[in-house]
């Protein structure tokens, strides 16, 4: 077993594209416009076990007035979660096998983080990644975290019947008024609605920049814009999605002020969209916000966990506060979000 730094950029997405937990955030040009933006230093680890890869593991490592903070995903990108990728093998695999080797996946990238001495560590994990004890075991702290998701191999009639009934009666009304539903690559609609959003310090989610968010839509075709329009061409809700083995609901805006109920409109396009195209999945990032929770549970989602670890010392706490407050002010105060 051994812990390498990946240097090729096909090998490690063609893991990524094999692994049924491989996600567009964990893709090399996704990971490295990422590290380009957040001012950080990726570490893209593969853990092998001979000539096999076990799994992949992007870090993120960055200096912060001295302190050593490592994370996974950095902080201020919208990526939910991202954390250890397992091989397609590794499902299949006995408990006692699956445990050994995620025992030995901890110890290599704990033996990594030996010369970087991070004061601050923090990995949030892909649903579905759910034996955190080796991280515990490391007394690393856990927290709990939500997502939602739909089942879209149910039929579309199914999907319908379950919404709330009150939902339903307004999608009804929204069908026949008029709006159009348009995919766009342009990111300036989306961003003239969000930037007000991330202002907001009651939401529990990270600013974005402008620039980075326009290199990744360049970079991935697989990340939509879309914007429904009114019968007189206003915008009545926008959002950003990624199409890429599961939809992902991805970012979305506050209510727009008009006589039209876009959010959930538009929601549920996308979901017979998501349906019609053959994805699996649909999931729809808030549940870890109780205003958005609230709206979002109206689709009758299941409610998807997944785990967040973290170990700091007392300089690592000053690290955390300076990524997630003073940061955030600064770009706000600067204008850049």
């Amino acid at each position: 077993m051994a812990a390498i730094r990946v240097e090729d950029r096909d090998t490690w997405d063609t893991f990524i594209e094999e692994s049924p937990s491989g996600l567009l955030f964990h893709k090399w040009d996704y990971l490295h416009l990422t590290a380009n933006h957040t001012k950080s230093t990726l570490l893209p680890y593969a853990i092998y076990n001979g000539d096999e890869p076990l799994c992949v593991f992007p870090l993120f490592w960055k200096r912060i007035h001295g302190i050593n903070a490592v994370f996974s995903p950095p902080p201020l990108t919208v990526i939910p979660h991202l954390g250890c990728v397992t091989s397609g093998k590794f499902g299949s695999l006995k408990r006692s096998k699956k445990e050994s080797l995620l025992r030995l996946i901890a110890e290599e990238i704990r033996g990594e983080l030996l010369e970087i001495s991070p004061n601050y560590l923090s990995v949030a994990f892909v649903p579905g990644f759910e034996d955190i004890r080796h991280y515990l075991w490391d007394r690393c702290d856990a927290r709990v975290r939500y997502t939602y998701t739909i089942d879209l191999t149910q039929p579309i009639e199914e999907i319908w019947n379950n919404l709330n009934a009150k939902l339903r009666t307004t999608l009804r009304k929204e069908s026949k008024a008029g709006l159009r539903l348009e995919r766009s690559g342009d990111v300036s609609t989306l961003y003239a609605f969000i930037s007000d959003r991330y202002r907001d310090p009651s939401l529990d989610i990270p600013a974005i920049k402008r620039d980075y968010l326009e290199d990744l839509v360049r970079a991935y075709p697989e990340i939509g814009i879309y914007i429904l329009y009114d019968a007189e061409d206003e915008v009545a809700a926008v959002v950003a999605a990624q199409e890429y083995k599961r939809f992902l609901f991805w970012l979305g805006t506050p209510r727009i002020e008009n006589p039209h109920a876009g959010n959930e409109y538009l929601q549920w396009l996308l979901i017979e969209r998501a349906h019609a195209e053959g994805y699996r999945t649909f999931e729809n990032m808030g549940a870890n916000n109780p205003g958005p929770a609230l709206f979002k549970s109206k689709f009758n989602p299941d409610l998807t966990m997944y785990f967040e670890v973290e170990k700091k010392d007392a300089l690592g706490t000053l690290s955390e506060w300076a990524y997630r407050s003073f940061v955030k002010r600064l770009m706000m105060a600067t204008g850049r979000i």
